[in-house]
């Protein structure tokens, strides 16, 4: 079969693993978008309404035939540095929001969308601070921010940076095969504790080890996954030879999905 050359959109695809996958696909000879806030051949908030019509206007400008695939990877984790609200703009309505309007693009070639997750999502944890029914049976982006923007830091912890990863894989799950039926195919990758500006807060400031999210497959090398790791598996999600993968979380985490659950 002759390579068919296709295009491909990755957003947060200046650093970590959108950067990765990015490298890998262009690397395979596809013409690649960067949308991101940084650096990105489209330059955009996806934490912001403004931020997300540019993206999507420009896109269509750009790619009026359609899209092969579309991986999206921009994310943010939480306080100090950002609000929650701005969590959750970015992480779960930067993503859902780019992907749905996107879809049109997809839907002229067929193309694949892939979107990151975390290891979290297999054990979710409940109660006054978690957001995940807000974001998938509410939606109102502004008021749900404001609400979190009241939480006391120190309790909520990450539990908003793991509600948006949460809601998102319930938002894929619900959404794929609606989208299947028209010919895209919508999946996720969950990463274990890669390298990445995300986890800095989590490393040993000693030996760059890990204080937490056990890796058998890495058992006692203390180090993180490399964000190739999981930028490969993106990759393959976004690409033709998926086809046949439709509403499916991939665990690309070396193993630690496994201790967190074993039972299916």
């Amino acid at each position: 079969m002759d390579f068919i050359m296709g295009v491909y959109a990755v957003t947060g695809g200046s650093n970590g693993i959108g950067k990765k996958a990015a490298g890998i696909l262009s690397g395979q000879g596809h013409e690649v978008i960067n949308i991101d806030i940084d650096n990105g051949d489209i330059s955009a908030d996806l934490g912001t309404a403004e931020g997300r019509e540019l993206a999507i206007s420009q896109m269509h400008d750009r790619c009026p035939d359609g899209l092969d695939g579309l991986i999206c990877c921009a994310g943010r984790a939480g306080i100090p540095k950002y609000k929650f609200s701005y969590v959750l703009s970015v992480n779960y309505f930067g993503t859902v929001l780019v992907a749905e309007g996107l879809f049109d693009l997809l839907k002229k070639k067929k193309g694949n969308c892939a979107v990151t997750l975390t290891g979290t999502v297999t054990y979710p944890r409940h109660g006054k601070y978690s957001v995940v029914e807000l974001l998938n049976n509410c939606g109102d982006e502004e008021r749900i921010g404001r609400l979190v923007d009241t939480f006391d830091p120190q309790e909520a912890g990450d539990l908003i940076y793991m509600s948006s990863k949460v809601a998102l894989a319930r938002w894929m799950r619900r959404t794929s095969s609606s989208w299947a039926a028209r010919g895209v195919n919508l999946n996720a990758v969950a990463p274990g504790a890669a390298d990445t500006n995300v986890m800095q807060g989590y490393k040993k400031p000693d030996d760059g080890g890990l204080l937490l999210f056990p890796m058998p497959v890495m058992y006692g090398q203390q180090r993180f996954m490399d964000p190739a790791d999981v930028a490969k598996a993106l990759a393959f999600l976004a690409l033709p030879g998926a086809h046949g993968m439709s509403g499916s979380i991939i665990f690309c985490d070396a193993g630690t999905s496994a201790i967190n659950n074993t039972e299916l």
